[in-house]
C-alpha cells in the first residue's frame, strides 16, 4: 500500500496525518513535536481549531534544529464558515500563513459549505437575533475562484472541501478551472462513505478519513445515546487478535487499503506510534469483506445546528 496518495496536480499527500481537532496550547505543541519524532510529516488543522500558531511554533522549532526541512512536511488547514466570501479568503489565509509561519500552505480547504455571517469579531459561531445560528447562503463557486486565485499566486499548492456532498462536489467540478484535489469527510467502518468514494475515484479526486476511529473524544454536541462505540466493535476486536494488531490499527489500515488517507487523533505517545505503522500487514480479502458488512450509517459528527441552512442536504452524504 502508499505511504502517500497523489493529487492531480502532481503533488502527494502522506496517507497518515495527525488531526490535530481540540488540540491547544502546550498539549498542541508536545504532542505535534512528538509526532515528528515517530515520523508523522502531515498535519491537519483549521483556522477554528485555533492551534495554528502552535503547530507552526513547533514545526518551526524543528526545522531550526534540523530535524526537518519544510519540504518534508504537509499542512492541511481550511476555511471556516465566517469566511467564505472571496474578500475574506485572502485574509483568512494570509493568518494562516503567518500563524504557521510558512510561505504557503500544502492543502486548503473549505472546512464546510455551511456560511455564517461575518460579524468581524472572530466568532466562528455568531448568532442572530433569535439565539440561532447565522446563516449565509455564499455563492460556493465564487468562493472556490478565490482559492484558485491563491494556486496561481503560490501561497498555496492543492485546493479542496470538508463535508461536502456529491451534488455541492458537482457544483464545483462544473464551474472550476482548478479542481479539487481532496475531499475530507468523517469516515470510519461504520460510515464508510461508498457513494461519494465510487464518485471521487471516478473523478480522480482524493478522499480523506476524520474520525477513522470513531472519534471516542469528541465534544459532547455531536454525542447521542445510541452512538455505539467502533473501537469495542467485536468483528474488529477479532481480527485485530489474528492479525496481532490493535482495533485501531485495523480500522486505519482498512480505510487505507480501500484508497483513503487517516486523520488519527490522539495525545498518547505509544497510540500514536500504533497509528502510523501500517505498513507493515495486510487485512486479507475476507476480513476486509467483514468489515465492510460493519457500514450502519452511523455519523459521529451531526452537525444540528446547521439543519436549516440552504447548504444542508439533508440525507446526503458529506
Amino acid at each position: 500500500m502508499a505511504k502517500y496518495l497523489k493529487f492531480l496536480n502532481g503533488y502527494r499527500m502522506p496517507s497518515v496525518g495527525l488531526g490535530t481537532y481540540g488540540l491547544t496550547g502546550e498539549s498542541c505543541k508536545r504532542t505535534v513535536d512528538e509526532a515528528l519524532s515517530l515520523g508523522y510529516r502531515h498535519f491537519d488543522t483549521a483556522v477554528s481549531y485555533r492551534n495554528e500558531k502552535d503547530i507552526g511554533e513547533t514545526l518551526c522549532l524543528a526545522q531550526k534544529q534540523d530535524r526537518i526541512q519544510r519540504e518534508d512536511v504537509f499542512i492541511t488547514t481550511k476555511i471556516p464558515s465566517i469566511y467564505l466570501s472571496p474578500e475574506d479568503v485572502k485574509y483568512c489565509v494570509r493568518e494562516s500563513l503567518d500563524n504557521l509561519k510558512v510561505t504557503y500552505l500544502d492543502l486548503l480547504l473549505i472546512h464546510n459549505p455551511w456560511g455564517l455571517r461575518n460579524k468581524g469579531d472572530g466568532n466562528f459561531k455568531p448568532v442572530n437575533d433569535e439565539g440561532q445560528l447565522d446563516f449565509v447562503h455564499y455563492d460556493l463557486t465564487e468562493t472556490w475562484k478565490s482559492l484558485e486565485n491563491l494556486v496561481n499566486s503560490g501561497s498555496v499548492r492543492s485546493i479542496g472541501m470538508s463535508n461536502f456532498s456529491v451534488p455541492q462536489i458537482e457544483r464545483i467540478l462544473l464551474n472550476c478551472k482548478i479542481k479539487p484535489s481532496n475531499i475530507q469527510l468523517e469516515c470510519h467502518a461504520y460510515y464508510q462513505q461508498r457513494k461519494i468514494k465510487q464518485y471521487c475515484d471516478l473523478k480522480s479526486i482524493t478522499l480523506s478519513a476524520y474520525g477513522p476511529l470513531g472519534s471516542p473524544d469528541r465534544p459532547e454536541h455531536h454525542r447521542l445515546e445510541k452512538h455505539t462505540v467502533l473501537l469495542d466493535e467485536q468483528v474488529i476486536r477479532h481480527i485485530a487478535s489474528d492479525y496481532r494488531k490493535t482495533p485501531a490499527q485495523i480500522l486505519l489500515r482498512f480505510l487505507i487499503q480501500n484508497g483513503f488517507a487517516v486523520l488519527p487523533k490522539s495525545q498518547n505517545y505509544n497510540r500514536m506510534k500504533e497509528n502510523i505503522n501500517l505498513f507493515d500487514f495486510n487485512i486479507s480479502a475476507m476480513d476486509m469483506g467483514k468489515i465492510q458488512g460493519l457500514d450502519k450509517g452511523v455519523k459521529y459528527f451531526i452537525f444540528e445546528s446547521f439543519k436549516h441552512h440552504p447548504e444542508f442536504l439533508d440525507g446526503e452524504h458529506f
